[in-house]
């Protein structure tokens, strides 16, 4: 009787063991293709910044803007900006809650 006591809190502990591995692993998994995420929406947004304020310098230069032009330079930068916000945000609350 003893025996199979000892057996049943080896096999526990065996159990939580694997269950322990499996999610400490899982959670370095989630870390590492966080950061990729990150840095890959980060280069993606530096290169669409960079096209976008290209467009906007040459509108920008262009003599006689008319205010809907204007509008829509501002609403693209806008835009742009606003996304970059959101997925830094979302990102970043993945991250916390693998803390």
């Amino acid at each position: 009787m003893p025996e199979s006591y000892i057996l049943i809190a080896t096999v526990a502990v065996l159990i939580i063991f694997y269950i322990w591995y499996r999610v400490s692993f899982w959670r370095k998994r989630i870390r590492i293709e966080t950061r990729e995420a990150e840095e890959a929406v980060d280069r993606s947004f530096k290169d669409l910044k960079k096209k976008i304020e290209k467009q906007i310098e040459m509108i920008d230069n262009t003599p006689g803007l008319s205010p809907e032009e204007k509008e829509i330079r501002d609403k693209l930068q806008e835009a742009l900006d606003n996304s970059e916000e959101i997925i830094k945000k979302e990102i970043g609350d993945i991250e916390k809650e693998l803390k």
